[in-house]
């Protein structure tokens, strides 16, 4: 094996003058002087770029400890900036890290990102030129839709709520697998708020009027079971509060008012918004705290007039209305806690979006999708 040829800076310097006082080509040059044009070439360059500076420390003079250190430190930088950006899949299978490396396969030698995720480099340029599964075709798919999905949610649907939506549309992918694509895309739904538990304040007891729904949450037929609530929301100008009234068949919000004042009024407004839609004639539970505006006799009055049977639950008892607070909990979680409302007016605005425009049409489909199910089957028995 021939040993390299080493040149001192004097020499490189004299063949760098040669170029620039002939009149002939840097080729014809190196080959008088018996070097590679691209070599000469190379000097050049550095002579036009450093000036002076340029050879300093090369050839028989250079410290070969001091070229050693500087080529092992700049390995190590290399090494360091790569796994700053992907040492973390590491302990990740072997089709992640093979795409670590194609992400950074023009930052980075090939080979060295190899041996450092510990796989072999002709298995990257084997997976690389391997044409793309079914499954992750699938998968591609499946992750447009999600995007798209969650978009259209504004970041609200997180891994378990979006499985069910892509099950209302045909879709058999498990939950887990939703999940996992979710997160290797960086998308998740907005995290519950968690709040220390409060007392309840004593109030006088109502005998008269007993816990009819009994934690029952379940209904067989729509308009049988109602649960009504009322919860803050803050903005810029005070305190908005709103209060709804759910159906616990479909969970469909039937009837809702938004004001600043806490009273009595409100609360029936919401009430009369789900009677004038109420379909059918028959008797409907509707459930709620013992707070005053419930207690109160214009409240009573409207629920005896328009056949609404009452149902309280016990002081102090949260759990009893479950339903509704898991309803603003959601509300919350998905839409509230996410944005600063300035006014009431803006956020009336997006509050009322997030009722009809997201959620009950949501629900709907879902009870449409259950009705068609339970027909199809009711067919095939047939």
């Amino acid at each position: 094996m021939m040993k390299r040829k080493k040149y001192s800076a004097e020499f490189k310097a004299g063949a760098v003058e040669q170029v620039r006082r002939s009149d002939v080509s840097c080729a014809q040059v190196a080959r008088e002087l018996g070097i590679a044009s691209d070599l000469l070439s190379r000097w050049k360059r550095e002579a036009d770029t450093q000036g002076s500076k340029a050879f300093i420390g090369s050839g028989a003079a250079r410290d070969e400890e001091v070229v050693r250190l500087k080529r092992e430190l700049t390995r190590v930088q290399k090494e360091r900036g790569f796994f700053a950006r992907s040492g973390n899949v590491l302990c990740q299978g072997v089709v992640l890290r093979y795409q670590a490396i194609e992400r950074c396969r023009h930052e980075f030698p090939i080979r060295m990102m190899c041996r450092l995720l510990r796989v072999s480099s002709s298995g990257f340029y084997d997976w690389l030129l391997r044409p793309v599964s079914t499954r992750q075709k699938e998968n591609q798919r499946l992750l447009i839709l999600i995007r798209q999905m969650h978009a259209d949610s504004q970041g609200a649907l997180g891994a378990p709520r979006m499985h069910e939506d892509l099950v209302e549309r045909g879709e058999t992918a498990s939950k887990n697998r939703i999940a996992r694509l979710m997160a290797g895309d960086g998308l998740q739904g907005w995290p519950r708020r968690r709040k220390r538990g409060q007392r309840g304040k004593q109030e006088t007891p109502m005998p008269q009027v007993e816990n009819i729904l009994a934690r029952d949450f379940s209904a067989q037929e729509p308009e049988t079971k109602w649960v009504t609530d009322i919860t803050e929301i803050k903005t810029g100008e005070g305190v908005l509060y709103l209060c709804i009234a759910l159906d616990l068949y479909n969970k469909l919000v039937v009837g809702w008012s938004m004001h600043h004042r806490q009273d009595r009024q409100m609360v029936m407004r919401a009430v009369e918004m789900a009677i004038w839609q109420r379909q059918g004639v028959g008797r409907v539970i509707l459930h709620s705290d013992r707070g005053s505006q419930f207690r109160s006799g214009d409240y009573q009055a409207l629920l005896v007039r328009n056949w609404l049977i009452c149902s309280m639950s016990a002081v102090g008892h949260c759990g009893d209305n479950a339903a509704c607070e898991g309803f603003f909990g959601m509300l919350k979680r998905e839409r509230v806690n996410r944005k600063t409302y300035r006014t009431m007016d803006v956020a009336r605005a997006d509050v009322f979006n997030y009722i009809e425009c997201f959620h009950n049409p949501r629900m709907r489909r879902r009870i449409a999708k259950i009705d068609q199910q339970f027909s199809d089957l009711l067919e095939a028995s047939v």
